[in-house]
């Protein structure tokens, strides 16, 4: 069985009375969030102290948690450079079964997409990915992690955030010029400054995870769910595979029934040995009660501190929407935060963080609330008949089957609405990774900043004056053989060497899909991201940059 690491507590400098100088970034909490963010930060040169109240990773021991990672994370991931890792140990899957009353009713293979880097889905036990985090921000000669260092207190004041921190050894302060709070659902952080996020809904509907080993199961790699199963007293059922022969189980109880006792080794047995026989030879790995809520801060910003993660917002688990969030949100922030503190950008850069990981997040809550409506209709009578009625007509009606909602599986986020957009067709999506060789990919294209992206050898006329020193270009058509180009038509509907030029964010966001007919929406648009900071130099050119990659 794994064994969590320990990190070492470290007396800080700051309990001899050694003066230190304000940080320009404070990460609170060493969460899934937090450690995607301060790894993130480091990387773009940003000086970045992470501070957690344990000395380990995970939650209450092996607790899968967030298990199932999206395409989109894992993009982030490659770029944070664990990816390779997290697909190693993890599983990929691609069918999903779905039963009501103990029969089959439908199920649906996603697309294999052998035209991307990664899977649509890879399973993997939230601790493995925390630990592969934490071993990546050790590397990081920007980054300091400080274990056992609890935030008890935050004070705010016009240029920065004065931190209480609680440690084995005593209590100190620190300043810093901006903080983000990672620090969970009941975030201490938010509490201390009053806020309240808006309460989209609470349920009653209890779960409890138990985690399995099984070896010699024989179970196919895929995702299970069972609705009304007879074995779980007509309730639900998820089963999902994970690394180790790890199968992650949630069962959802039934509204009367004691969660203390159905806890117990003894129960849990008893429902997994229902569900699957009494052959099957298991050991617990771990087990835990959830239930779930839909909130999100009204705004992710309040002065100098700033909200990701559960204490941003909280969703239902149903298609794998909360870790995949957080780290969405680290995704987000991180470009804009350094761009403030290492580049001179305006800080109402920072305010379009919070409008679009808002729309993220409320996306999300939309999304999770239709799932836990099919799963658990509750008292709502239309919502029960629909679903009978639904389900009675999946396994002979294509698009019956197709209203089956055990949880949409988590999509990233297409902005709208964002000044950091020109506002055309397929801005504001995330830009698929298309392999492009063995090797290489379309990400792997892009500067660390603001990318070009020229489906061609040349720059257009237009475009030959813009020049920004955040700015690189990347031309496509010497990256690719015949197999790329067509895959990049598949996926982008674009040739390589179509001419085209699109503006590409930080982030792996496209800003403008018509750079090549609207020449000026470059430097305007870097502007807007930028504000003051909209000084000229030579144009970088990632074709020479990532020849050795390409």
């Amino acid at each position: 069985m794994h064994v969590l690491p320990r990190y070492p507590y470290r007396r800080p400098p700051e309990l001899d009375g050694l003066p230190q100088d304000s940080r320009p970034a404070v990460v609170i909490g060493g969460g899934l969030t937090g450690l995607a963010l301060a790894l993130d930060l480091a990387r773009r040169g940003v000086p970045v102290l992470l501070l957690d109240d344990d000395d380990t990773v995970g939650v209450r021991g092996l607790a899968s948690r967030g298990m199932c990672w999206a395409q989109r994370t894992l993009d982030i991931f490659e770029r944070l450079g664990v990816a390779g890792r997290i697909t190693a140990k993890g599983v990929a899957w691609n069918v999903a079964r779905v039963l009501a009353k103990d029969q089959p009713v439908t199920s649906y293979t996603l697309q294999d997409q052998p035209d991307l880097r990664h899977n649509g889905f890879a399973n993997l036990q939230q601790y493995y990915v925390e630990q592969y985090l934490v071993e990546a921000l050790q590397a990081e000669p920007l980054a300091e992690v400080r274990w056992l260092n609890k935030v008890e207190h935050i004070a705010q004041y016009q240029d920065g955030v004065r931190l209480a921190v609680g440690t084995p050894d005593g209590h100190y302060e620190l300043d810093a010029q901006w903080a983000v709070a990672c620090d969970g659902a009941s975030s201490p952080s938010r509490a201390a400054l009053g806020l309240e996020p808006v309460v989209h809904d609470r349920t009653e509907d209890r779960w409890i995870i138990i985690d399995i080993t099984a070896p010699g199961c024989g179970w196919a790699q895929e995702r299970w769910t069972w609705l009304d199963a007879s074995a779980n007293g007509g309730r639900a059922v998820w089963r999902h595979k994970m690394a180790d022969d790890t199968w992650r189980l949630d069962f959802q109880l039934r509204e009367e029934e004691d969660a203390v006792q159905a806890a117990t080794p003894e129960a849990m047995r008893r429902r997994v040995h229902a569900l699957f026989g009494e052959a099957l030879e298991f050991e617990i790995a771990w087990s835990g009660v959830w239930a779930y809520r839909h909130e999100c801060l009204e705004d992710l910003r309040s002065g100098r501190v700033l909200f990701a993660g559960d204490a941003a917002h909280l969703v239902a688990p149903f298609g794998a929407r909360g870790g995949n969030g957080g780290v969405q949100d680290a995704d987000n922030l991180g470009w804009k935060l350094a761009l403030v503190l290492q580049h001179g950008a305006d800080e109402a850069l920072l305010h379009t963080y919070s409008t679009e990981r808002k729309q993220g997040a409320l996306e999300n809550i939309r999304q999770a609330r239709r799932s836990s409506r099919f799963v658990h209709p509750q008292g709502h009578a239309s919502a029960r008949l629909w679903r009978e009625a639904i389900i009675a007509m999946a396994p002979d009606c294509a698009w019956a089957a197709r209203c089956i909602n055990t949880g949409r599986l988590s999509n990233p986020c297409r902005y709208a609405d964002s000044p950091l957009l020109a506002g055309g067709a397929g801005e504001g999506a995330a830009l698929p990774d298309v392999r492009l060789a063995e090797t290489t990919s379309l990400h792997h294209l892009l500067g660390p900043w603001f990318t070009l992206l020229v489906f061609g050898d040349r720059l257009p006329p237009a475009l030959t004056a813009v020049n920004h020193p955040l700015l690189t270009v990347a031309f496509l058509a010497p990256a690719c053989d015949a197999l790329a180009r067509a895959a990049l038509q598949r996926q982008l509907g674009v040739g390589a060497d179509s001419g085209e030029c699109w503006l590409i964010r930080p982030d792996q966001h496209v800003a403008t899909r018509l750079a090549h007919q609207f020449p000026t929406q470059v430097p305007a648009m870097l502007a807007r991201a930028l504000g003051s900071a909209s000084t000229a130099s030579p144009l970088a050119s990632a074709h020479d940059m990532h020849a050795t990659t390409a």
